[in-house]
């Protein structure tokens, strides 16, 4: 680590700088081994500086939640912003939250304990998150309701329910044994609620575009007579 301290940088780069270094040493060492000191000591900063930006080790990474949130959500924004069919952006932002969230927490060490750690104060962050995903959401499904491919009433409405169903699908809410089950229920998932959104013309056209193989436990047509 880097043990010099009082590094002359400016107040938006030094901010960055505690950032980066509590990115690396938390995904290294956890959150909970992680300290204040440690985290001085690797940006090259003195410890009292950190309190000029972050009142404690729970705002910093509370702090990289945001910064999380924030690359997710101008993911979103660029791939709706294409020039595609409302119904191909439409899954491609859903998809995408999802299994960003999926990777990011299962390719670190020790993601599961930085949600653990701070569950109440991330779900309580998210909300915000999840209601800018459902206004981009409704977006999209009222283009395709002016384009005439999705016949809703309420395509706002439908923007934030889609939003908070498909969040329900990440940690901390759900854990999937594989990304490969995750990607099969949630494309299962898209194909199922899409039929709700699509016109009866659209419907009798469109292709499903998951697997023809059923996620166990989906009550899909294919699968037989219920109970």
């Amino acid at each position: 680590m880097n043990s010099g301290h009082n590094i002359k940088l400016p107040q938006k780069e030094k901010r960055e700088v505690i950032l980066q270094a509590s990115w690396k040493l938390i995904h290294q060492y956890g959150y909970q081994k992680t300290t204040i000191e440690d985290i001085a000591q690797g940006a090259g900063i003195a410890k009292g500086t950190i309190y000029l930006y972050f009142k404690s080790k729970s705002e910093i990474m509370l702090a990289l939640v945001d910064m999380t949130n924030l690359r997710i959500a101008d993911e979103q924004d660029q791939i709706a912003a294409k020039n595609n069919p409302p119904a191909e952006k439409l899954r491609a932002c859903l998809k995408h939250r999802v299994m960003t969230l999926f990777d990011i927490i299962n390719r670190h060490p020790h993601g599961e304990e930085m949600v653990t750690s701070l569950l109440p104060d991330i779900v309580h962050r998210l909300d915000w998150y999840v209601t800018r995903n459902g206004e981009l959401l409704g977006k999209i499904i009222e283009e395709g309701c002016v384009d005439g491919v999705f016949d809703v009433a309420e395509p706002r409405e439908t923007g934030q329910l889609l939003a908070r169903l498909f969040e329900h699908l990440t940690p901390p809410y759900y854990r999937f044994d594989s990304r490969t089950s995750l990607e099969q229920f949630t494309d299962h998932l898209l194909d199922l609620l899409s039929t709700g959104l699509w016109t009866k013309d659209q419907n009798t056209k469109r292709i499903p575009q998951s697997s023809k193989k059923p996620h166990p436990g989906l009550p899909l047509k294919n699968r037989g007579r219920g109970r």
